[in-house]
């Protein structure tokens, strides 16, 4: 329940006030959301996928924030092993079980742990985008970095083309409805 009221860091350093900031709780609902409706989608034209599995790893990608906190991505690059540190994180929440999830979603090496990142991914930009709407300006530079991230988990091996297709509508549809 920590992470109901950790505000994600990086809206933060923009200049978002922490009274105004989405949380980490927030982030992972939409994430997870997102993950759903893009992976029940998917099943819908043939795509193998888990739904379960996808919604799994959606709800516990950021959970060991309630741990180590948000660290923003810009210092957790310069952190040695940081996946240690979540995984550390995981154990003293007492959610060893997932390990196996956590490492596959860190590594990216299915389309259900892709979708995840997907989504976190989009869940970001649109957050953005809202933020922007607002007048907090700064976060262009966030919206712009997810945005070419996005792109770049788009053009996965692990995407099949025809759920590249659909990816890329949907998220179309998402990013146009939140710029208006």
């Amino acid at each position: 329940m920590r992470v109901k009221n950790i505000a994600r860091s990086g809206w933060m350093i923009r200049g978002v006030p922490p009274s105004d900031s989405e949380t980490v709780s927030s982030h992972i609902f939409e994430v997870a959301f997102l993950s759903m409706l893009i992976a029940d989608r998917l099943r819908g034209i043939g795509v193998e996928v888990d739904v379960s599995k996808v919604v799994k790893l959606a709800l516990i990608h950021d959970i060991a924030e309630s741990v180590i906190g948000d660290i923003v991505r810009s210092v957790k690059e310069y952190i040695a092993n940081s996946r240690l540190l979540e995984e550390k994180a995981l154990r003293e929440l007492g959610m060893e079980s997932y390990l196996d999830l956590h490492q596959e979603l860190a590594e990216g090496r299915s389309l259900e742990s892709v979708i995840v990142r997907i989504c976190d991914n989009l869940a970001t930009l649109l957050q953005g985008l809202r933020y922007f709407n607002k007048g907090y300006t700064s976060v262009i530079d966030l919206v712009n970095s997810t945005k070419s991230r996005l792109d770049e988990i788009l053009k996965s091996e692990q995407v099949p083309e025809e759920a590249r297709r659909v990816l890329n509508e949907v998220i179309a549809k998402l990013v146009i409805s939140e710029e208006l």
